[in-house]
């Protein structure tokens, strides 16, 4: 009788071993920036298996196989003035690395930085098998050591561009053993299009997380020939041009197209008289998109203001009409 009650108890322990090692840690927000204004989700973690992706919200702002939360700032501006990355909750630093320099991987080429991918970063054990990770962070922020004891909104470091990234943010990531959790989903298996029962961010910090399935991530003019990286870096934040080039360009970046949406680009001189459209169909759904439209002639443009707009039209949430509507203007002097 013995042999049994001591099995009896071996068996409970484990249940209860088992229990307290799969309960996650309370997520706070891993960042101090206010959520819209300057800072935002560009990607979340991909939901679906095998090829292609889907984000928890059945929308597409992910990639394939990403496995975490990239929490994007505004521009490199913001990422320039310092905005901290803070513990999302509390535990033991396992892991830190810094000294990688704040590039764009365009321009060092992936290879130059791909064995030390999510740049310098900070990894956090929580206990029970639970770790976070920052990543990304800006060189020379990291503001703990290996070993070191932190708090929930603790300051890890700031926001930076270093590793394997084109955009200034931290790569947030959630881990029980080896396997990446999705915050917004938990442990539970994921069925609906919207936050998991068992997220495990507190709520205040999720009621700051709600989901925009499109938005624009900048737009800008010039009178010479626009490029992406050009416009994230906020090179074309002007508002006066030379007009003597007789060119005019304009560009936008999207985050969050779907398949089926309709774009429309319009360029209109100082008279209000369109010079210049451009209109499409997104033919796949797509987390960003960099859409451009120029305007050349030989001789000098007329002096004044000129205006820029771009309109996108789908169906979100079920209802169909316009997602944004933005109009920019532009002097030539």
């Amino acid at each position: 009788m013995l042999r049994y009650w001591a099995t009896g108890i071996v068996f409970l322990m484990a249940i209860i071993s088992t229990a307290y090692a799969q309960t996650p840690p309370q997520l706070s927000l891993p960042i101090d920036c206010k959520i819209g204004p300057s800072c935002f989700i560009q990607n979340y973690a991909d939901q679906r298996k095998g090829k292609g992706y889907t984000d928890y919200h059945c929308g597409f702002l992910t990639n394939d196989r990403h496995t975490g939360t990239d929490f994007r700032l505004v521009d490199h501006k913001t990422m320039a003035e310092g905005v901290a990355v803070l513990a999302a909750a509390a535990g033991t630093v396992s892991s830190v690395r810094d000294g990688m320099p704040d590039v764009d991987v365009r321009l060092v080429g992936r290879e130059a930085v791909d064995d030390r991918g999510l740049g310098n970063a900070v990894i956090i054990d929580h206990g029970g098998g639970w770790r976070t990770l920052y990543g990304h962070m800006r060189r020379s922020s990291v503001a703990v050591s290996k070993g070191q004891k932190v708090v929930s909104g603790q300051k890890l470091g700031l926001i930076g561009l270093s590793g394997l990234t084109e955009f200034p943010h931290v790569h947030f990531e959630v881990r029980f053993g080896k396997r990446p959790i999705d915050p917004f989903v938990g442990l539970m298996t994921h069925t609906s299009c919207a936050a998991g029962k068992k997220n495990l961010w507190r709520p205040d910090a999720l009621a700051h997380l709600a989901y925009r399935p499109t938005f624009l991530l900048g737009a800008g003019f010039s009178d010479r020939p626009l490029t992406r990286a050009a416009l994230q870096y906020g090179l074309y934040e002007r508002s006066t041009l030379p007009r003597k080039s007789g060119s005019l360009n304009f560009g936008v970046f999207i985050a969050g197209l779907y398949n089926g949406d309709r774009y429309a680009l319009h360029l209109q001189d100082a008279n209000g008289k369109t010079i210049r459209t451009k209109n499409g169909i997104i033919n796949r759904s797509r987390a960003v998109q960099f859409l451009k439209l120029e305007f050349k002639r030989n001789t000098p443009l007329p002096a004044g203001r000129y205006s820029a707009r771009y309109e996108l039209y789908g169906i979100r949430n079920e209802t169909q009409g316009p997602i944004i509507k933005i109009e920019r203007k532009i002097d030539l002097r």
